[in-house]
């Protein structure tokens, strides 16, 4: 009982209007610092992997595009049902492995650029009390529109973050190519 009542002091239901703001900020820059940093690292190593089982660069930005319509339909699945229950996404279990590496990245980055604009416009209509909308998540403690929107971002400076990490690494030769 005692653990309840400590996660249940740590969820806030409504987030103010600064919060949210923020958030919608850090969305709409997502796509151009994922593109920044995508098109720094070479060629001939975008789909490079750093070890097996790890994703390339190009892995990690063509995911973002993948990502986007599958929070939309949550979106709307969250507006659309009182009591909606989210199913987790897990690229590694829910993707065939090699997928991303089939994609064209200036396509796919041109889909993620168009597709958040498109879920930024539908998240700025919101009124503050669709943004309080909860669902039960079936892998984490709680979820809703705000923590999805937040979530999407912080996502992308993941991604982005993976791919520097690919820009920036020294030494290539002991690790196999694609």
């Amino acid at each position: 009982m005692a653990a309840a009542a400590t996660l249940d002091s740590h969820v806030r239901l409504m987030p103010n209007s600064l919060e949210i703001s923020v958030v919608l900020d850090q969305l709409a820059r997502g796509p151009g610092l994922v593109r920044q940093v995508i098109y720094e690292v070479p060629v001939e190593l975008r789909k490079r992997r750093p070890a097996p089982g790890m994703w390339s660069a190009h892995e990690h930005a063509v995911h973002l595009s993948m990502v986007e319509p599958i929070m939309l339909r949550r979106l709307d699945y969250m507006l659309s049902d009182p009591l909606p229950r989210i199913k987790s996404y897990e690229p590694s279990r829910d993707e065939p492995e090699d997928a991303l590496l089939k994609l064209d990245l200036d396509a796919e980055m041109d889909r993620f650029e168009r597709q958040r604009a498109a879920f930024i416009e539908r998240l700025r209509q919101l009124t503050p009390e669709q943004w309080q909308i909860t669902a039960e998540h079936e892998e984490y403690s709680h979820y809703g529109i705000f923590i999805m929107a937040r979530h999407i971002a912080l996502h992308d400076l993941h991604h982005a973050y993976k791919i520097e990490e690919r820009l920036l690494r020294k030494n290539w030769d002991d690790n196999p190519k694609p």
